[in-house]
């Protein structure tokens, strides 16, 4: 796909978000992505799978009048679901990863070929290192943001949604107490999601200034050298890094803040599980085949949660790209 070709089938869009306006060019590789999803489904089916054969496993071990020969055959399941498991991971992480970078592709060569476009006045009111930060650096964590979002959102939601299903299962009552604190999970992805996109913003900006000063440095290195302004610019250039240095730092606290903070929900509602087993007078097995899946449930609910921070930065990134794409030629040649 050339650069004018990725733009249209992006649409001009320029009254969606960001992030909507980026998965527009994924469009053009539909099959691809259907194909992933597909793959992830089968992925999700099979963790689900996995547990409801392990939860049989364990309810014949445990039972002294089942038979040998019943247990190992339902235990002979076990490596077949899994192995379907790795392959729906494989062909969706492949497939999915696969348009993830393609679209960041199509979105530098598109936005190379904008600045092609746009006439000198432009450029002589624009500094080369924010340019190049633009062409470079955010796309750069646009490609990390899109292959693995797009692979998460692909798989997690429907592995959440199987892990709920066999909760349900198990025992509807205990799952509805278990499942009662996750949406208290979003409060702070939410929050510290927003505080992620603003210091990402300011701190790609701040990046911009630091490869502006090293730019203005090397091309005038003879005028610094003659006027003796080596101190001048080193202190220039170490100001900046340290400003890029302070929004990276807000950046890893808030992102380093969720994960915890959704540890010590999910442990509350383990503490209830146990609390609620003791009261019923739960089977071994069916105890451990909810712990398990509540633990399951866990990986995939900390996976978009991550998603979701991963979207703020990208965002950032993403419509400082998008401000050289809307940026219209003033004069425009004749053919």
């Amino acid at each position: 796909m050339n650069p004018r070709q990725a733009k249209d089938a992006a649409g001009d869009g320029r009254s969606q978000t960001p992030y909507r306006r980026l998965l527009g060019y994924a469009r053009p590789y539909w099959l691809r992505l259907a194909i992933g999803t597909a793959c992830g489904l089968l992925f999700a089916g099979s963790s689900t799978g996995l547990l409801i054969a392990l939860k049989k496993t364990l309810a014949h071990v445990f039972d002294s009048a089942s038979s040998l020969e019943k247990t190992l055959l339902i235990a002979a399941s076990l490596p077949i679901i899994a192995a379907l498991r790795g392959l729906g991971y494989y062909l969706s992480v492949y497939f999915i990863e696969w348009v993830g970078n393609r679209v960041v592709m199509d979105l530098r060569n598109a936005a190379f070929a904008r600045l092609m476009e746009l006439p000198l006045g432009y450029f002589s009111r624009s500094r080369i290192g924010d340019l190049l930060s633009r062409i470079s650096n955010d796309t750069m964590l646009v490609e990390r943001a899109v292959s693995t979002v797009l692979g998460d959102l692909v798989r997690q939601p429907f592995v959440v949604i199987g892990m709920v299903g066999f909760l349900i299962w198990l025992d509807v009552r205990l799952a509805v107490i278990s499942l009662v604190l996750f949406p208290v999970c979003l409060v702070p992805v939410m929050l510290f999601g927003r505080r992620v996109r603003r210091f990402s913003r300011e701190g790609q900006e701040k990046l911009a200034d630091m490869l502006s000063i090293v730019q203005e440095a090397v091309s005038g290195i003879r005028v610094v050298k003659a006027f003796g302004r080596e101190d001048y610019e080193r202190a220039r250039f170490e100001d900046r890094t340290r400003a890029v240095f302070s929004r990276l730092m807000r950046v890893t606290r808030a992102r380093a803040a969720v994960e915890p903070i959704i540890v010590v929900i999910s442990v509350i509602g383990l503490a209830l599980v146990l609390v609620y087993s003791r009261w019923s007078h739960m089977t071994a097995d069916e105890f451990f085949s909810f712990a398990i899946g509540l633990v399951g449930l866990y990986d995939p609910v900390k996976r978009l949660g991550r998603v979701n921070m991963t979207i703020q930065r990208s965002t950032a990134a993403a419509a400082r790209v998008f401000e050289i794409l809307d940026r219209q030629p003033e004069v425009r040649e004749l053919p």
